[in-house]
């Protein structure tokens, strides 16, 4: 496929089904009475397909690219999504109230299994419960039942100091697989007949690492005889490896236009473990003489990649380049066993049920190595190079191939 055309599959996707319309809360005491997952409905809404295809049509011609109404009309159908809340578990044990989102081609009355799709990473502002119907839900429209979960730290769980533990093995997990329950009994309450209580697990990006981890947890309960397969592309499996990577290039560390997500990391690992860490002893002195710290807690993700620069030396502390013993640095050394304590390729059970993992070799955010390295650790799965090169096409074709429609195109 040339650029061109992944160009134009790229505008396609991401604003295929990008348009939101205002929605009325529906008040809590007009939902019965339960002792399950579910505890609120924040929204209903609904997506004609006409409306969407004209709006999605009037955008892609003014990008300049020319495709007709008609053969986006092909792609869509009628939508019905739901912003639900649920309880879950908060990083200290204790419950807390969590948001996801529902969605269902309009009319459907059965299902016979759930499509759980877990997100990549986003800004806190970006929730999919606070998008409505967020792009990576766009399978609905090939007639699956969708589920997605924000996150702990995202939508109602979202904390003044703006935590999420990031890439947490067991946090992630809970969090999802308490999604899905919450999901089935929405769906209920909906009149919508479960026939069969399989489910699909579907991500890109940190949604790959989500969608393994809900896998897990799911085993975890006993749960795990009802997925029919995971597909998770471009994931973040193997978390010691990774930093290994940008680490200890063949000519020392290597260039990051993503740098942000460092700390992101390390925030998420202390915060998910309730480590008690000192940003002095994590980052190097340039971020803690130039305050920059303070924007993890006050500014989206989105802007502290250009704010750090590439040269990750500068960005975490010199103790992270002085493995094994890391200069005696106990915080680095609580965050680099917090690394490998969550790394899924280590998990005590290995999957049991297909997983088929997709990798760009070009991948430009998440090394591909860390998808070898899973493929190696789980023999229940198989490994499909992407062919488009970068992390953000990947995750297109990933999309695609998912849908049924990368071998049409």
């Amino acid at each position: 496929m040339n650029r061109h055309i992944a160009s134009k599959l790229t505008v396609l996707l991401f604003l295929l089904l990008a348009a939101a319309c205002d929605h009325e809360e529906i008040p809590l005491d007009e939902i019965p009475a339960k002792t399950g997952r579910l505890t609120g409905i924040l929204s209903e809404t609904s997506f004609e397909k006409e409306e969407l295809a004209e709006m999605t049509a009037d955008f892609i011609t003014s990008q300049g690219i020319s495709l007709p109404a008609e053969l986006i009309s092909l792609l869509m159908c009628d939508v019905d999504v739901a912003a639900i809340e649920y309880s879950t578990t908060g990083v200290d044990g204790n419950p807390i109230t969590a948001s996801g989102v529902i969605a269902m081609p309009h009319g459907t009355t059965s299902y016979d299994h759930l499509t759980s799709i877990q997100h990549g990473t986003l800004d806190m502002e970006d929730a999919p419960s606070e998008q409505i119907f967020y792009y990576e839900m766009l399978p609905v429209v090939r007639g699956h039942v969708i589920v997605m979960a924000d996150y702990i730290g995202y939508g109602s769980s979202q904390t003044p100091d703006r935590m999420h533990p990031y890439l947490h093995d067991r946090l992630t997990g809970t969090a999802c697989a308490d999604m899905i329950e919450a999901a089935r009994e929405y769906l209920q309450r909906k009149s919508v007949t479960e026939t069969d209580d399989d489910i699909e697990l579907v991500g890109y990006s940190q949604g790959g690492q989500a969608s393994m981890a809900t896998l897990f947890e799911l085993d975890r309960r006993g749960l795990a005889g009802s997925v029919r397969a995971v597909y998770a592309g471009g994931g973040p499996y193997d978390l010691e490896s990774i930093l290994q990577t940008f680490l200890s290039g063949q000519d020392g560390p290597v260039p990051y236009s993503q740098t942000g997500y460092a700390p992101y990391l390390i925030r998420g690992m202390a915060y998910g473990e309730q480590l008690k860490v000192s940003d002095e002893n994590l980052y190097a002195p340039e971020v803690i003489e130039n305050g920059l710290n303070g924007m993890f807690s006050s500014r989206p993700l989105s802007e502290w990649h250009d704010a750090l620069g590439s040269d990750i030396t500068k960005v975490i502390h010199q103790d992270f380049f002085a493995g094994p013993e890391f200069n005696g640095n106990a915080d680095v050394i609580a965050i680099v066993g917090a690394l490998r304590k969550n790394s899924l390729i280590y998990s005590s059970v290995p999957p049991q049920v297909p997983v088929y993992l997709y990798h760009s070799p070009q991948d430009d955010f998440v090394p591909y190595s860390n998808a070898v390295n899973a493929h190696n650790s789980w023999s229940s799965s198989t490994l499909t190079d992407l062919t488009l090169s970068g992390h953000v096409l990947g995750g297109v074709e990933f999309m695609l191939r998912y849908m049924g429609l990368w071998g049409t195109i």
